[in-house]
C-alpha cells in the first residue's frame, strides 16, 4: 500500500503553477556531490501482519529489568500508574496533543487543562498556573524569561545545584536571547544563603531546585528571606514531593515551575515529559502558552474559555512573552487524571512511602559504609560518594538486573526509591552495588 497524498496529475498541476518543468528542478540547489545516485537499498514493503511480526522481535531484543529493579537518579523516575490513566487519557472527548484552533469548540479539552491549572495552583500554593510546557528545563528557561520581563533585566542567579541540564539549556538560552548568568555556589549539600544574598540585588531572578540535584531539601525560607527585590524561582523535578513537602507558596516562593513526569507518565526512553508553571498573580500576563478561564454562554451555562494566550501566533510578535505554542496537551491530560484518581491522600501515601523508602535505602547504604553526601534532609533520592567504580559500572548493575545511572566524574552516584521499589529489592541492590564496587 502506497501513502502518497497526490496523484501524478496533482503532481503535474503543482509544478506548472510553481513554474518548474518537473520535480528534481526543486533540487537543483543540492550539489550534485552529495546526491544519490541508486535506488535506496531497502528490502520489500511488508503486510500489516509482517510487519507486527518484525516489530516485536525487535523489541523482543529490549532489556526489559524487573519494574522493582529501577534505582536511576537525576532523570525521571519510576512511579506506579494507575491502569484507568492509559485507558481515560484516550477518550476522543479529552485526546489531543495540541491545544485546539477554535478553543471553545472542545470544551474537553479545556476542562482538562482548567482542572490541571487549579490542580498545580493548589499544589504549589500560587495564585495560577499556565496551561502546560515542553519540560522541567525549558520551564525553567521560561520562568527566567517571566521575571526578566517584569524586572525589566537580563542578568540571573542560578543555584549550582540544579539539575545539570537545566543550566546547559538554560545557556542555549542565555546565548540567544541575552541573559547573563551567575551562580551561586553551594554550601555542602544545600545551596548557599550567604552568597545568594550577595547577587540577590543584581539579578532579575534568584533560580534554586528543591528537592535539589543532589536529593537534598533545600531551606527554602531561609533562601526566600535574602532574595531581596529578585523573583525567586524554586524548580522542583519531583513533583511527587508536593504531596509531601511544604507548599512553595507558603514560603515566599514567586514563581514556582519544573518537571511534572510523575504524574502518570511512563519513564519510557527519555519522553515525553512534562512541564509546569505557577507563579503569582502579578505574573500572571507575562506567562508563557495559555490560561484557561471559566465564563458562561449566552444560555447561562458554565462554559471555559482560553482567557490568556500572551504568545506571537495570537498577539503581535514583539509583544509576545514567548513562542510557546504547544502544551504537551495528551502528557497534561495523563497527569490530572493521575491526580484525580490519587486524590490528596493518594499521592500523600505515594510521598510518604517513597520518603520512607529512600530514608531505609539511605540507612542500609551507610550501614554497608557507603558514605553519604546529603548532610541535610532529603525527599526519594540520595547521593553516595563511590570513589572507585570501575569503567562499566551502568553496564555491569544492568547485568546484575538493576537500572542505575552512572557514577559522576566527582565519583558520585544518585540514587532514587520510589514506592515501586520493594525492601527484598533494595536488600539484594545493595548487595549487587557492594560486589561491583569492592
Amino acid at each position: 500500500m502506497h501513502y502518497l497524498p497526490l496523484t501524478p496529475d496533482d503532481i503535474r498541476e503543482m509544478l506548472r503553477t510553481i513554474g518548474v518543468e518537473k520535480f528534481d528542478d526543486l533540487l537543483s540547489s543540492i550539489p550534485e556531490s552529495i546526491k544519490l545516485k541508486q535506488e535506496m537499498n531497502l528490502p520489500r514493503a511488508l503486510s500489516e501482519s509482517e510487519l507486527r511480526i518484525l516489530a516485536k522481535s525487535i523489541a523482543n531484543e529490549n532489556y526489559n529489568p524487573d519494574e522493582t529493579a529501577c534505582f536511576a537518579g537525576g532523570v525521571a523516575f519510576n512511579h506506579y500508574i494507575p491502569s484507568a490513566v492509559n485507558h481515560l487519557s484516550s477518550l476522543p472527548e479529552l485526546l489531543t496533543a495540541y491545544t485546539p484552533y477554535q478553543p471553545e469548540l472542545s470544551q474537553g479539552t479545556l476542562t482538562a487543562t482548567f482542572e490541571w491549572q487549579t490542580a498545580i495552583s493548589n499544589l504549589t500554593g500560587l495564585d495560577v498556573a499556565n496551561a502546560s510546557l515542553y519540560d522541567g528545563a525549558t520551564a525553567v528557561c521560561e520562568a527566567a524569561r517571566v521575571a526578566c520581563n517584569q524586572k525589566r533585566a537580563t542578568k540571573i542567579a542560578v543555584s549550582q545545584l540544579l539539575h545539570p541540564a537545566y543550566i546547559e539549556t538554560l545557556k542555549s538560552y542565555a546565548k540567544n536571547i541575552g541573559f547573563e548568568i551567575v551562580y551561586i555556589p553551594a554550601d555542602g549539600d544545600r545551596t548557599s544563603a550567604e552568597e545568594l544574598k550577595k547577587v540577590a540585588t543584581e539579578v532579575a531572578c534568584v533560580i534554586v531546585q528543591s528537592p535539589n540535584f543532589l536529593g537534598t531539601i533545600e531551606d527554602i525560607e531561609a533562601l526566600t528571606a535574602e532574595k531581596s527585590t529578585s523573583v525567586f524561582v524554586q524548580v522542583i523535578t519531583e513533583t511527587i514531593s508536593l504531596g509531601f513537602l511544604k507548599r512553595p507558596g507558603d514560603m515566599d516562593v514567586d514563581i514556582c515551575c519544573g518537571e511534572a513526569q510523575s504524574f502518570g507518565i511512563p519513564m519510557g526512553f527519555g519522553g515525553p515529559h512534562l512541564g509546569f508553571m505557577a507563579t503569582d498573580k502579578k505574573f500572571m500576563r507575562k506567562l508563557p502558552g495559555r490560561i484557561v478561564g471559566e465564563s458562561v454562554d449566552r444560555h447561562g451555562n458554565r462554559s471555559l474559555t482560553l482567557t490568556l494566550r500572551p504568545r506571537e501566533q495570537d498577539i503581535k510578535r514583539e509583544k509576545a512573552t514567548s513562542n510557546i505554542c504547544t502544551n504537551n496537551g495528551n502528557a497534561m491530560l495523563r497527569g490530572i487524571i493521575y491526580l484525580a484518581l490519587m486524590g490528596k491522600k493518594g499521592l500523600r501515601e505515594v510521598a510518604k512511602q517513597n520518603f520512607d523508602k529512600a530514608h531505609y535505602l539511605a540507612d542500609k547504604l551507610q550501614e554497608n559504609r557507603f558514605q553519604l553526601k546529603n548532610e541535610n534532609p532529603f525527599f526519594n533520592e540520595v547521593t553516595i560518594i563511590i570513589l572507585d567504580a570501575p569503567e562499566n559500572f551502568q553496564e555491569t548493575m544492568l547485568k546484575k538486573g538493576f537500572v542505575v545511572t552512572d557514577v559522576t566524574n566527582d565519583g558520585l552516584l544518585i540514587l532514587s526509591a520510589t514506592e515501586m521499589n520493594s525492601k527484598k529489592s533494595m536488600d539484594e541492590f545493595i548487595e549487587a552495588l557492594i560486589e561491583v564496587t569492592k
